[in-house]
C-alpha cells in the first residue's frame, strides 16, 4: 500500500512532468536530448530557433529535473552548459504514463512526429540500413490482458537495459563522438479490424 509521501512524490512528479510539457519546444529539447549531450545553442542551429527561446525551455526543463547539466564549456567569455535528459524524461517512461490523458495526447503526437522525422532523415541519409545488424520490425499481435500486461513488462525491461547501455556508452566515450542512433519499442491498442 502506498505511503502518504509515496502518494505525494507520485503527485508532485505529475505536476512536474505536465509542467514539463507545457510547450511543444520542451517536448522537442527533450528527444534531442536522450541519450545525448548538448548545449543549448547546438540546440537552437539543429532547430532552426533563437538561443533564448531554446534556452527558456531548457531552463523549464531543469527546473523540473527532466534535464540535467552534465558539464560546462567557456566560450567566447561567456560559460555553455551542456545538458542531457534525466532517465525518468524519457518519452514512454511510466511516469509520464501517469499525466492526465489530455497531456499525454499532445506529447504522442509530438514524439511520434519527431521520430518519423528522424526515420525520414535515416532514410534521405541513407543511414537506416548502413549497418549489417540494423533493427527495423513491428509485429501485430492479438493479445488478452494479461498477454497486454507481459507486453508491457517486456518493454520496461528493455528500455531499462537500453537506457543502462546508453549510460555505459557515454562513460566510456567521454567528450568523444558516439554513434547515434534511434531506437523505438511500442505497444498500443489498434483500432478494431487494424491489428
Amino acid at each position: 500500500m502506498p505511503t502518504e509521501q509515496h502518494s505525494h512524490d507520485r503527485e508532485t512528479i505529475d505536476q512536474d512532468l505536465v509542467r514539463a510539457l507545457a510547450h511543444p519546444m520542451r517536448v522537442r529539447i527533450l528527444e534531442a536530448l536522450q541519450g545525448r549531450v548538448a548545449s543549448p545553442t547546438e540546440l537552437a542551429r539543429e532547430f532552426l530557433e533563437s538561443l533564448g527561446v531554446v534556452s527558456y525551455h531548457a531552463n523549464a526543463l531543469l527546473e523540473v529535473e527532466c534535464i540535467e547539466q552534465v558539464r560546462t564549456q567557456p566560450k567566447r567569455g561567456t560559460i555553455e552548459h551542456f545538458y542531457t535528459a534525466r532517465p525518468r524524461s524519457f518519452i514512454g517512461h511510466q511516469d509520464w504514463r501517469r499525466t492526465p490523458v489530455s497531456v499525454r495526447g499532445g506529447v504522442t503526437d509530438e514524439a511520434i512526429r519527431t521520430f518519423v522525422a528522424k526515420v525520414g532523415a535515416a532514410v534521405d541519409a541513407d543511414t537506416i540500413d548502413s549497418r549489417e545488424d540494423t533493427t527495423l520490425n513491428w509485429m501485430p499481435m492479438v493479445v488478452d490482458d494479461r498477454g497486454w500486461r507481459e507486453t508491457a513488462e517486456i518493454l520496461d525491461r528493455a528500455l531499462r537495459e537500453l537506457m543502462s547501455v546508453a549510460t555505459d556508452s557515454r562513460e566510456r566515450l567521454g567528450e568523444a563522438d558516439g554513434i547515434p542512433i534511434v531506437t523505438a519499442m511500442a505497444a498500443f491498442e489498434a483500432p478494431p479490424g487494424k491489428g
